[in-house]
């Protein structure tokens, strides 16, 4: 009995104890004040894994019993995938609603879920995390950052959290002032590091520009790694993709392998940095090996697994970091100065590290050092390696001052055996050597073979000027420059040579007597120990033989580039272009050598010259056209500043365009054989045009034998065909030149369509319909057709269309022109022209007929003179012909630009007309 009693009291007593103790799952709400400045809610939270990842809330609500209290600040699970609910509540005391904002400060956390019940018994959902996008985010913080406004009384949270990787929970619970003042100072802090950093890349980065030294370039990728890994450790990078617009979200495999990127970075720039190639080769497959190490993870990390690709990121971190440590010991242990400051920087990263990685795998808790350690730590591990590069630097120039100490030592030693070489040398070197010392003047140690190339004896002691720069062609302010920079380099620092070897002459002509020679100089400098220049050393080579092949070669060149261009024209358009522009030349010639030139002769030598430069251009003549370019240039501005012509300039600019058409002209007849046949004579058109016209009368009277009407009618259509020639032809010549003036202007070829009358004309009317289109042509293509993307835009083919039409009635030849682009600008024509603002639309359209006008801004090799439309109307004039211009319809809907088209006439007294075949008669004959 007595043992069953003390049975039930024990037992008794055990249920009291049993009662009075805290139940298991049940933690202490936390009750709210005034200022929450971010308390840890750390011991206020019960926890539930769920290893699968499937539970719901609504399961998650039926399990309140399987919930654990947290016996942490910060719950810290390390290394562990399992999605985690917690429960926590959180009372208010007050008696009015109170907001709070939760902060989850793990920036890592994948996906944040915070659950909260509201007035009507349902359930509230927000969310966050690294891998949400970020403009979800209830507030716009670089880490998960909730909303709650309180009402008076207990409120339960539910929480489901997830990490691919290291994983924890701080969360905390905050005030809005203090939140986002403490916030303000953490922006603050991150800028500084973040700004530091950059800084330290931009200064290394200009350092490797300045010394090419890559063990700058690899520190600033290092650095440059160090930025990104701390910007996204921190939660900014994410942030600031956000708000550029270019990323909602940091992938997860980027923060591994940022780590993986800087690991390896670190060990390329500590290879380089302590020299490991000569100072520790034994490590040379060490380092090559974690590199190789870290790429493979990144490829792991990146297409297996996040969660492995941590795991082995620690790894190779930690190798990394120890095989940098012990190379910086054994380097500082060889009394290396750069290598301790290495020591001390590494020193201080570890330190930092070391708690953030014992953090991230849970076997440390979260404090404030494990949070900030590694950043600070890198920022005082990248100033302390700044210093050790700066270290660097200096040991590597003492190491480089003490060799050329050396290296002084041994050419002292040295000095005397070569100065006996050197004599030598100058006795049988076929070179001109001098040495120039003091005031210019030359020492008497100079080559054997010098005074023959100068050709005189007397040079010990005397002038480099006037021994050598006075008698050559320089020119005086060539000279002076050279002499000068001599004056200013010998006794000077070699810095003033050095700066000023660019006016010192690699080569001269060199005259004594009357005769050349070519002269190719190399200028060195003899320095003392304090870098300056004892005596200016010049080398002197004749290549006289040299330069004269070198001329005939280019020389050469320039006649096979012309014949080239010739033979790609054709013999007939060859012969045609010097026929015409012999004419011209010709007139040019007699214009430039008369006593004077009025504005009247100026204008005719400005319209010959471009017509000419733009028959060459056509031809694509470049030599020519270029000349003739130059030439064009001078009188047009003439002409625009209303200034007197330099007579002396205009006479040496024509030589030099007629030199050139000569050059031309002799391959022409000379080298291609393009000359009149020595089995014909010369007959004078006029002559033939009087006997076409009389046995045009012959063949009129009809009591001839039949006989011989037939061979007269055969005779005069010979003759005929011999000096006059057909406007279909005429016009089709011209026209195959549309697609190489809009080749060079960049414009697609135009579609051609030509109706034109078998109309014969004199050779003068040829030559002037040729020279004319030439004009009308370029200005069809260069100002009327409108580019092919504009005419797209427009609605019209890519190509542009030129229409021309000839024909005959009653003694006149009618040729029309037009081109289907985008018309005449009147508006803009009146403007630039002299009409007055009464003038009608034909008279404003004739101002383009005035010499000099154009609508083009610029000048160019194809158009801007302003004379095109007024060389035609003086062509045309010269064959008692005229142009005009004939308005159509509006373009546009304002009316701005008109249609037109061009109207050439010309007398058909010489013109023949064919009725078929070869049966021609002149206007005046009867039909």
């Amino acid at each position: 009995m007595a043992l069953r009693y003390s049975q039930q009291i024990f037992l008794l007593w055990l249920g009291i104890i049993t009662f009075c103790m805290p139940r298991a799952g049940a933690a202490v709400p936390y009750t709210i004040t005034e200022k929450e400045n971010g308390r840890m809610l750390g011991l206020h939270l019960e926890i539930l894994e769920d290893p699968s990842g499937r539970l719901q809330l609504s399961d998650i609500l039926l399990m309140d019993a399987a919930f654990q209290p947290s016996r942490d600040p910060v719950p810290n699970w390390g290394l562990h995938r399992a999605v985690q609910w917690v429960k926590f509540s959180v009372h208010n005391p007050f008696d009015h609603p109170v907001p709070i904002l939760l902060e989850n400060t793990f920036t890592f956390v994948d996906q944040f879920q915070i659950y909260h019940r509201n007035a009507s018994h349902g359930w509230d959902m927000k969310q966050a995390g690294d891998q949400l996008p970020f403009s979800t985010r209830d507030v716009q913080s670089r880490q998960p950052v909730f909303r709650f406004t309180l009402e008076p009384g207990t409120h339960i949270f539910y929480a489901r959290s997830f990490a691919d990787g290291s994983h924890q929970l701080p969360l905390q619970l905050w005030t809005h002032d203090e939140f986002f003042s403490h916030n303000a100072l953490e922006y603050s802090y991150i800028g500084i590091l973040i700004g530091f950093h950059v800084v330290i890349c931009l200064y290394n980065l200009f350092l490797f520009f300045s010394l090419r030294d890559k063990t700058f370039l690899y520190y600033v990728i290092y650095v440059a790694s160090n930025v990104i890994y701390q910007s996204t450790g921190l939660g900014v990078m994410q942030h600031a993709l956000s708000n550029l617009g270019l990323a909602q979200h940091v992938p997860n495999p980027f923060m591994v392998i940022s780590v993986d990127w800087i690991a390896m970075t670190g060990l390329l720039f500590s290879y380089y940095f302590l020299n490991i190639e000569e100072r520790l080769p034994g490590f040379r497959r060490i380092y090559l090996a974690i590199c190789g190490l870290d790429v493979l993870n990144m490829l792991i990390t990146t297409f297996v697994s996040v969660w492995l690709g941590t795991a082995i990121c620690l790894l190779t971190a930690s190798l990394a970091t120890s095989t940098l440590m012990t190379s910086g010991l054994l380097v500082a242990r060889q009394r290396y100065l750069p290598g301790y400051f290495y020591l001390a920087g590494w020193g201080c990263y570890l330190l930092g590290v070391t708690g953030t990685v014992m953090n991230l795998v849970g076997l440390a808790s979260t404090s404030e050092f494990t949070r900030w350690g590694q950043f600070t730590g890198g920022a005082v591990e990248i100033a302390i390696l700044s210093l050790a590069l700066g270290a660097r630097i200096n040991a590597k120039r003492r190491q480089a001052m003490q060799m050329i100490k050396q290296l002084n030592h041994e050419l002292e030693d040295k000095v005397a055996e070569r100065t006996a070489e050197i004599h030598s040398l100058l006795l049988h070197i076929p070179q001109g050597i001098l040495s120039i010392g003091r005031e210019g003047r030359i020492s008497p140690n100079f080559s054997a073979q010098l005074p023959a190339i100068l050709g005189h004896e007397s040079i010990a002691n005397q002038s480099f000027r006037t021994i050598i720069l006075e008698r050559s062609t320089l020119s005086a302010d060539a000279r002076d420059q050279a002499w000068q920079t001599i004056l200013a380099s010998v006794g000077e620092h070699s810095l003033n040579f050095d700066l000023n070897i660019d006016k010192l002459p690699a080569q001269l002509t060199y005259t004594l007597d009357g005769m050349d020679k070519e002269l190719r100089l190399t200028w060195n400098r003899e320095l003392n120990a304090n870098d300056e220049i004892k005596h200016i050393l010049v080398t002197l080579l004749d290549v006289t033989s040299e330069v004269v092949a070198q001329h005939e070669v280019e020389r050469q060149n320039q006649e096979f580039e012309i014949i080239k261009q010739l033979v790609e024209i054709g013999s007939r358009k060859s012969i045609q272009f010097f026929s015409s522009g012999d004419q011209l030349i010709e007139e040019n010639h007699r214009l430039v050598h008369a006593p004077s030139l009025n504005p009247d002769a100026i204008r005719i030598l400005f319209v010959n010259t471009h017509t000419l430069k733009g028959a060459a251009r056509v031809l694509q003549l470049q030599e020519l056209a270029n000349a003739l370019h130059l030439v064009e240039t001078y009188y047009s501005q003439v002409l625009k500043d209303q200034q007197p012509i330099d007579q002396a300039r205009a006479l040496q600019e024509f030589a030099h365009v007629q030199a050139v058409y000569q050059r031309y002209f002799r391959a022409h007849r000379d080298i291609l054989g393009r000359r009149d046949d020595l089995k014909k004579v010369v007959v004078d058109r006029e002559i033939l045009q009087e006997n076409i016209k009389l046995l045009g009368h012959l063949e009129g009277i009809e009591a001839l034998p039949h006989e011989l009407h037939g061979l007269i009618h055969t005779r005069r259509s010979e003759l005929t065909h011999l000096i006059f020639r057909s406007i279909p032809s005429i016009l089709d010549d011209i026209m195959q030149q549309a697609g190489k003036i809009a080749k060079d202007l960049g414009r697609e070829p135009p579609i051609i369509h030509m109706e034109a009358d078998d109309i014969l004309v004199s050779y003068s009317q040829e030559l002037a319909l040729k020279n004319a289109f030439i004009h009308l042509l370029r200005n069809a293509l260069d100002h009327g057709i409108e580019p092919a993307p504009l005419r797209l835009a427009k609605g019209k083919p890519a190509q542009g269309t030129l229409k021309v039409a000839a024909r005959e009635a009653e003694g006149t030849i009618y040729i029309r022109f037009e081109d289907d682009g985008r018309g005449l600008a009147l508006e803009r024509i009146r403007r630039l022209s002299q009409a007055g603002p009464d003038a009608s639309p034909e008279a404003i359209a004739a101002s383009i007929f005035e010499t000099g006008f154009s609508t083009t801004e610029s000048v160019t090799m194809m158009s801007g003179r302003g004379i095109g439309l007024g060389a035609v109307q003086q062509f045309m004039a010269a064959e008692q012909g005229t142009v005009r211009i004939e308005l159509g319809p509006p373009l546009d809907e304002k009316g701005e630009f008109r249609a037109f088209s061009i109207h050439i006439t010309l007398p058909a007294r010489h013109a023949m007309r064919c009725r078929s075949g070869s049966n021609c008669s002149s206007p005046a004959d009867p039909a």
